[in-house]
């Protein structure tokens, strides 16, 4: 499996596609993540694989998503926000010291990239070089998203559902 960070610093195009996390989404909330280019799998499922170490962290943010997908919505007290620059929607979900960063929209709508463990030795995931190249890389989602969506090339509805218009993928 190629390392899935080749889209990192490229911002002439999008690079990478969003994908409806289906085993998570439900009639509360809808769960996206994003296969970046030259990957199979999604952000949120390579962060699955790359903590398979912090079993019971995993499957308690996999209960988490699952649990807002389909009973509570994403309500803003489950993450911490202001995670990137302010007012990107750049936010966290943690479990111990498990981190899963994300784009937060509002109580029907997140997309979730990859995030891993933040030492607890350490204040900030800056602090982090595996951690803070993550970070980065869901700003950088971030600020390609909010830009479609500013555009109106991304339509939230009202559900949690997305219309895309003329968002060219190539």
């Amino acid at each position: 499996m190629p390392i899935c960070t080749n889209f990192l610093y490229l911002q002439s195009k999008m690079d990478f596609d969003i994908v409806e996390m289906a085993d998570y989404s439900g009639e509360k909330a809808h769960v996206y993540s994003v296969v970046p280019e030259g990957c199979d799998k999604t952000l949120l499922e390579q962060f699955v694989e790359d903590n398979i170490e912090y079993g019971s962290d995993v499957k308690n943010i996999q209960k988490k998503l699952y649990q807002m997908g389909h009973y509570y919505g994403f309500r803003r007290y489950f993450f911490k926000h202001n995670e990137g620059s302010l007012g990107d929607g750049m936010a966290v979900l943690k479990s111990g010291q498990l981190r899963l960063y994300c784009l937060y929209f509002d109580n029907t709508v997140v997309f979730f990239g990859s995030g891993g463990y933040k030492p607890p030795e350490i204040h900030a995931y800056q602090e982090d070089a595996k951690l803070n190249a993550k970070a980065q890389q869901m700003r950088q989602i971030a600020q390609k998203i909010n830009e479609a969506v500013k555009n109106k090339d991304i339509v939230i509805e009202n559900d949690g559902s997305l219309t895309i218009n003329n968002w060219d993928y190539d």
